[in-house]
C-alpha cells in the first residue's frame, strides 16, 4: 500500500498544478479573435493606426512611414504585404490584461505584459490619406488616414497562422506625436 501513496500524490499534484500552467503547457495557443470595435480605432505619428477589442487585449496596428511608401496625399494605395516594404508594419498584439493605459499612441508605458504579437504575413492593405478640411488647416501636420486590409494571415513567433478576412480602420487622426 506504501507504494501506491506516493503515486496517488503524484496524481493528485498533476491534477491541480498542470491546469495552472495555462494553454500553452497544454499545447493551445491563444490565437487573435478579430473582433475589433470602431470605438477603439486611434492613430498619431507619421501614419499609425489601431483598432481593438472591446476589453482591449487584442490589438491590431499598423505603422506606415508615409514618405518612404510615397502615399499620395488626398489619395489611396494599396500594398501586397507578402512584398511588403520595411517601412510598412502590420500586426495584432495579444496582451494578458488590459493595460490601464493604452500602450499605443502614449508614451506612457504600459502595465501588463503582451502574450504575443502576430505578424502579417501576407494578404492587402489599402491605405488613404484623406484631404485635410477646411477647420483643420491650421495643424496642417496633422490629417487623417484609414485602413483597409483583406485575407491578411497573421503569424506567431511558433508559426501559427490565423487570417482576418476584412478589417476598416476609418479617418483616424494622424500626424501627432505624443508628447
Amino acid at each position: 500500500m506504501n507504494r501506491r501513496q506516493p503515486a496517488v500524490l503524484l496524481l493528485l499534484l498533476a491534477i491541480f498544478v498542470l491546469p495552472s500552467c495555462g494553454p500553452k503547457f497544454l499545447g493551445q495557443v491563444r490565437t487573435p479573435t478579430f473582433n475589433y470595435v470602431k470605438e477603439s480605432e486611434g492613430g498619431c505619428a507619421d501614419v499609425y493606426l489601431h483598432k481593438g477589442t472591446a476589453d482591449n487585449r487584442e490589438v491590431l496596428w499598423i505603422s506606415a512611414n508615409k514618405e518612404k511608401l510615397k502615399l499620395p496625399d488626398n489619395d489611396s494605395k494599396t500594398f501586397n504585404l507578402a512584398d511588403a516594404p520595411d517601412s510598412l508594419r502590420v500586426a495584432v498584439d495579444l496582451w494578458d490584461k488590459a493595460p490601464r493605459f493604452s500602450a499605443y499612441c502614449n508614451d506612457i508605458s504600459p502595465d501588463t505584459k503582451r502574450e504575443a504579437t502576430w505578424k502579417a504575413k501576407k494578404g492587402t492593405i489599402t491605405l488613404t490619406l484623406h484631404p485635410t478640411k477646411e477647420g483643420e488647416k491650421e495643424r496642417p501636420r496633422r490629417y487623417k488616414a484609414s485602413a483597409r486590409l483583406d485575407n491578411v494571415t497573421f503569424e506567431d513567433d511558433a508559426g501559427h497562422q490565423a487570417t482576418l478576412k476584412n478589417e476598416t480602420i476609418t479617418e483616424v487622426l494622424v500626424g501627432w506625436y505624443a508628447g
